[in-house]
């Protein structure tokens, strides 16, 4: 896995590098962060240990404070015209074995110019920055994580092989699509929201075509797990930077935009013509991405407070077929629909969990990373277990059925934590009821929690 560089100088924000290698640390790991007075142990041999640690990562962080232009030594000769000077080295070495260099300007000081530097480091001029202020540390720091997570993904994740490695920026201050898009939500108007999603929903949706992802063709039982677990992988890669868009907006509460997320679910639902010879498994599977939308928006909603927009996306948006029928989100897109229990208990990575959880553990694997810096840890993982205890209330209210998930074992040991925690969102005067949920009755809520409970011990018992 890449890491990150923490480059500085001594005199010269030692704060605000601390905060970086902490903030750094906590989200991606102490490990993947190399801050030079922390991770060198003694007796090593400083040199050779800065050196190997810079080549090991993919960015280079350059902590810029109010002196380091034109620092000295006790001579009195400028720091960054020598050649042994260790933060000269290490940006050097960094342009050299190829990593990204990211100036991060403190405290309002301006951006660096060519005329005042050293020949061999004017190129840092010319790369796009960053700025920390510490007046402002609590916003800078978020942002400075999104937009690492945006020029080097596998911070978070492994990059498939297949994927091509994101171009070097322009010159400027460095603003990734997930920093202009949290811009656009905070205007008044919000216009550009609704342009930026549909923008990123169009790019996604010109990838799902039938040429990349074929519904047709015979396939022997042997391999369809491994072909299939290929297909969905491809699928939550082409999707992410959409639903990394659709978590945010959806989590800022903002309610302006709801009806661009539900029209969201209903654009990656509309029909597609059933070709000659097509494979069940391949076509089921082509409601993956807006399963995966839909669990994004559900979880984003339920993390936010949102139980009105979680009700109208699963029970008033609605897929339409070829000859018009309409079908609600909540039955179309129930697990099983989409992929087959046995056939996602048998995907090679997803191996081990029992049929009826296997999808549901890898969606909560998939959501976590889409999450990342936007609901993270526990809060995740209770808004995840939250949206399925719902889902699988609503639909058990609407069918005699229901998707359950990993959340399902845990009520089968008599640990009622989920519903205690969910109590307050099924009561008569909740948000939920009002929108319309079970039939706005409490009544009905108890017959789908009784029905919830024995199709756990009839599932898992």
């Amino acid at each position: 896995m890449p890491g990150v560089f923490v480059n500085y100088r001594t005199g010269d924000g030692e704060w605000a590098a601390a905060l970086v290698k902490r903030e750094l640390s906590a989200r991606f790991g102490a490990g993947q962060v190399f801050y030079a007075s922390q991770s060198i142990r003694l007796g090593e041999d400083f040199s050779r240990e800065i050196l190997s640690g810079l080549r090991r990562c993919e960015v280079l962080l350059a902590l810029i404070g109010p002196r380091w232009v034109n620092a000295v030594d006790r001579e009195g000769v400028r720091r960054l015209g020598k050649s042994d000077d260790w933060v000269r080295r290490e940006i050097l070495e960094a342009f050299d074995c190829g990593l990204r260099v990211i100036p991060v300007l403190m405290d309002g000081i301006d951006p660096l110019r060519e005329a005042d530097l050293p020949d061999a480091l004017k190129r840092v001029a010319r790369c796009q920055y960053l700025r920390i202020h510490h007046r402002s540390d609590d916003l800078d720091l978020p942002r400075l994580v999104d937009e690492l997570v945006e020029l080097v993904p596998e911070l978070v994740a492994p990059r498939p092989s297949s994927a091509p490695r994101p171009a070097r920026p322009a010159e400027g201050e460095l603003r990734s699509p997930i920093t202009e898009f949290r811009q656009a939500l905070s205007e008044p108007l919000g216009q550009s929201v609704y342009e930026r999603v549909q923008s990123a929903a169009t790019a996604a949706l010109e990838l799902l075509t039938e040429a990349r992802y074929p519904t047709s063709g015979h396939l022997d039982d042997s391999d369809l797990p491994a072909e299939l677990e290929k297909r969905l992988t491809g699928y939550e890669h082409d999707l992410a930077p959409l639903l990394r868009l659709v978590a945010i907006g959806v989590r800022s509460g903002d309610r302006r935009h709801d009806e661009v997320w539900t029209g969201l679910v209903e654009r990656f639902l509309r029909p597609r013509p059933r070709h000659h010879g097509a494979n069940d498994a391949w076509v089921n599977a082509t409601a993956y991405p807006a399963l995966l939308l839909t669990c994004v928006i559900g979880v984003a909603a339920v993390a936010a407070g949102r139980d009105e927009l979680l009700h109208r996306l699963l029970c008033q948006t609605s897929a339409t077929s070829v000859d018009g029928r309409t079908t609600p989100v909540l039955r179309e897109l129930a697990l099983r629909n989409v992929v087959d229990p046995r056939h996602a208990a048998a995907l090679p990575t997803w191996g081990g969990a029992p049929p009826h959880q296997a999808l549901s553990v890898q969606l909560r694997q998939v959501l976590s990373r889409v999450f990342f810096n936007v609901v993270d840890g526990p809060a995740f993982e209770w808004a995840f277990a939250d949206y399925e205890f719902l889902r699988s209330l609503l639909e058990l209210h609407d069918a005699p059925f229901s998707s359950l998930g990993e959340f399902a074992v845990r009520l089968d040991h008599d640990d009622s934590v989920v519903y205690q925690r969910n109590a307050a969102r099924l009561d008569a005067e909740s948000a939920l009821l009002r929108a319309g949920a079970f039939g706005g009755e409490t009544a009905n809520v108890a017959a789908a929690w009784r029905e919830l409970r024995q199709a756990t011990r009839a599932r898992y018992s």
